[in-house]
């Protein structure tokens, strides 16, 4: 139950409702098409953005900390981790279509290891503000965060699913910036 309560909370499209009931438009056709804080952001400014953002990491810890609150065996949270990730990626009541998961995994990175998320955090910033680029700055905050689990030694089963995470969102990435690639080509011709 609660492995499927994590896939279904993480299909709760964050971005698609506060973008829908502030500006009345489906982000899908908007900005990026990504349903995600990023282009929540660009939709409604930083205000939205930080919203969308505060909800999904939400999604993220409660999945992650559920299981604890009920005494679920910790290898739980093993399973409740990539699938509120996976479902926030993959929203069934939007064709399968989401966001790319950051904020989702910054939430529950946040709920298992709040100190090493923090220093990951401030890398992250500061990679944003020199090169002025969400994508390159979220990818490298997985780089450090993942560096950091095996520096720290916090054990298999927590590098092993921080890694797992790091590849899911990395994919979703790789796939969109294929794809807007394949538009600004076909664009050209």
């Amino acid at each position: 139950l609660l492995v499927l309560a994590a896939y279904l909370m993480g299909s709760i499209p964050t971005a698609y409702l506060i973008v829908g009931l502030v500006k009345g438009i489906d982000i899908r056709s908007e900005g990026t098409g990504n349903v995600g804080a990023l282009n929540a952001f660009h939709q409604l400014g930083p205000g939205g953005g930080l919203l969308v953002l505060a909800v999904d990491a939400g999604k993220g810890a409660l999945a992650v900390l559920a299981p604890q609150w009920l005494g679920a065996p910790g290898w739980t949270r093993s399973l409740t981790a990539p699938l509120v990730s996976a479902g926030h990626e993959w929203t069934h009541g939007l064709g399968f279509r989401g966001g790319k998961g950051a904020a989702v995994i910054f939430g529950l990175s946040l709920a298992v290891l709040p100190q090493l998320t923090l220093i990951t955090l401030a890398f992250v910033a500061a990679i944003l503000v020199f090169y002025r680029n969400v994508v390159w700055a979220t990818l490298a905050g997985f780089v450090a965060l993942n560096a950091l689990l095996v520096i720290t030694d916090q054990g298999t089963d927590q590098i092993a699913l921080c890694a797992a995470l790091t590849l899911l969102v990395t994919g979703t990435y790789l796939v969109s910036i294929r794809k807007h690639i394949g538009h600004s080509v076909r664009g050209r011709q």
